[in-house]
This record gives structure tokens, sequence and C-alpha cells, in this order.
């Protein structure tokens, strides 16, 4: 645990429903948070919405995936599913990061994130 608390500035939301930026960790600080991702898909076919980190020199590396939720929808059958987990990311002294939420190719997806920045 941390001792004390964040100011209100550095307490962080987002939510998605479409592709792009989620949060950005400013230069030199740590983001830790809760990740929910959420799918639905009521045609046959997949569908795939991502996480992932974005950024020179981030931690874990541009490119990862912080969190994936995969549904396989089925003809005239709605298939819904959820995701959560905490995550914890450092952003280099020299450039800021982002996390970036990329949808899923059929039906509706979403992702929110509710942390806070430290460091």
């Amino acid at each position: 645990m941390f001792a004390g608390q964040p100011n209100s500035s550095e307490i962080v939301n987002g939510s998605r429903t479409t592709t792009g930026t989620l949060v950005t960790i400013p230069a030199g600080k740590w983001f830790t948070g809760n990740l929910q991702v959420t799918a639905s898909v009521a045609v046959a076919g997949a569908s795939a919405p991502t996480v992932t980190v974005n950024g020179t020199n981030a931690a874990p590396a541009a490119g990862s995936v912080l969190a994936r939720l995969t549904l396989n929808g089925l003809a005239l059958t709605t298939v819904v599913d959820s995701i959560e987990t905490e995550v914890i990311v450092l952003s280099p002294s020299e450039n800021d990061i982002t996390l970036e939420f990329t949808a899923g190719a059929n039906g509706a997806s979403s992702a929110t994130i509710n942390g806070f920045i430290f460091g």
C-alpha cells in the first residue's frame, strides 16, 4: 500500500467504446489501476477488444497487451463477457505514454479504467 493519498489531479479515469486513447501517463510517472473490458457479439464472427501500451521506453514495452477479451459469436445467439484486471505501468522520464483501446471487429465492446498516477 501507499502511504498518504493522491492529489485530485492524479486520479485518472478513462472509458471508450471506439478505438483510441484511454489514458495518458505523464513522463517519469507510474500509473496503477483497475481495467475492465467488455464485449458482445450477436452475429457469426469474432470480437477481440484489447488494451495495449503505447510509447517509447514504456514498461511494460510498447505494444504489450494489458487486457484482451476474445469472443466467438454465433448466428442468432448473443454472446457477452467481460474481464477485469489490475495494471501497473511506468512512463519513462523522457516522454509520456498512453494506454490504447482497440475495439473488437464485431459487435459492441468497451474499456474502462480507474486508477491513479504516482512517482
